[in-house]
């Protein structure tokens, strides 16, 4: 026996057997740990999951597979050092084993920030089922009509709600598994963004109350509006005055003032969000409404005045056709002109073009009189002065 372990100790004194055994070693332990742990996932129906969630395929083939490869890749490497060590190659095996110390102290913190999303996964699932049969309990689905309710693919508001809890948690959960990792580098700037978005939660309900209560609002008002134009008979009105309009002008008004409404409504509400960026864009857009209201008027004063002096000149002469395009085109252009002016849109530009097209008009005019009317204003002068020295002769 001694004479055996002699042999046996002469031939591990050799530097190839041992790198070769360590070697050997290192591809066993990497296969079968490789194994093991794609066994136990496929137990656990990780790959279901994997699946589920739309990660199961990459470039390096499943997400199992590649799992496994890692595995195989870090029990491998914890096994080399030794075998490089044997054929004396130090000034690789040290980094290495500085790598697998470093990674093995490290594996703790890996497998509790593990278990640490897996529980908040679980949670968020728990949590958004009951929230979701709370909601459902509610009828919020059927209090809150959506215009593209009738699409079956359309997700519920309830579900809408369960997603964004669920999202919260699992943010909350990675942030903290980050955390326990102690990846300065990420959990610090994710930490801000979560505190960030926790601090904005209250005027971010403080919005949708104000939004909500605003929309109620806003119904209310346009229903009321609605009954008092139909009962008035707004409709038959205006197609006495507009015999054009095809449209309900009830509609039309109600619509209008429900989005000038919910333009405010919604001022409000981004104001409550106490964004500076947001709330300045607001204030501009709503500073800038009192022109397009202006000019709207002008627009319809301009509609209402061009077809009512067309009319009036065809009803003189039926054969004026020309006359009252022209008139109709003439009232359009100063209105055009007017709402340029009024909607602040290159002022300069529109008033000197306005001002370059009236005295160009009337220079037309000017003209076609001088050239072409010369005999007519001569012979109606002639005409004056001639009644002017007869009454002259009567006195």
């Amino acid at each position: 026996m001694d004479k055996f372990m002699n042999v046996i100790n002469q031939i591990w004194a050799i530097n190839l057997v041992r790198f070769i055994v360590y070697l050997a070693l290192a591809f066993g332990a990497a296969t079968l740990a490789c194994w093991l742990v794609t066994k136990l996932l496929k137990l656990v129906k990780l790959d279901k999951k994997f699946d589920k969630w739309g990660i199961n395929e990459g470039v390096a083939g499943t997400s199992m597979s590649f799992i496994g490869k890692l595995v195989y890749l870090i029990v491998f490497l914890i096994f080399l050092p030794s075998a490089l060590e044997a054929i004396g190659v130090h000034s690789v095996s040290s980094p290495l084993n500085q790598f697998i110390s470093t990674f093995i102290g490290y594996v703790p913190k890996i497998i509790a920030a593990a278990i640490l999303v897996y529980v908040g996964i679980l949670v968020a699932q728990i949590l958004g089922q009951i929230v979701s049969v709370l909601l459902k309990k509610t009828k919020i689905d059927t209090l809150i009509q959506r215009a593209d309710a009738e699409d079956k693919k359309v997700m519920p508001l309830s579900d809408i709600l369960v997603k964004i809890l669920m999202t919260v948690i699992v943010l909350i959960t990675i942030v903290a598994a980050l955390g326990v990792l102690d990846v300065e580098a990420i959990s610090a700037p994710a930490i801000e963004i979560v505190n960030t978005v926790f601090g904005a939660i209250p005027n971010i309900i403080l919005a949708v109350v104000v939004v909500a209560v605003g929309i109620l609002v806003a119904n209310l008002a346009c229903s009321l509006l609605y009954n008092v134009l139909i009962a008035v008979n707004f409709d038959n009105v205006v197609k006495k005055v507009l015999p054009q309009l095809k449209a309900s002008a009830t509609k039309i008004v109600v619509n209008l003032v429900k989005t000038l409404i919910i333009i405010f409504i919604a001022a409000q509400g981004i104001e409550a969000l106490q964004l500076p960026l947001l709330s300045m864009i607001v204030i501009e857009v709503v500073a800038y409404l009192p022109l397009v209201a202006k000019s709207a008027v002008i627009l319809l004063v301009a509609f209402l005045g061009a077809n009512m002096l067309e009319a009036l000149i065809l009803k003189a002469n039926a054969k004026a056709v020309g006359i009252a395009k022209i008139v109709k085109v003439g009232v359009f252009t100063v209105a055009g002109f007017m709402i340029l002016s009024q909607l602040d849109i290159a002022t300069t530009i529109v008033n000197t073009a306005f001002i370059v097209t009236i005295a160009a008009v009337g220079v037309s005019f000017a003209l076609a009189f001088g050239l072409g009317g010369r005999e007519f204003a001569k012979k109606t002068l002639d005409k004056v002065d001639e009644k002017l020295e007869c009454e002259k002769k009567e006195d």
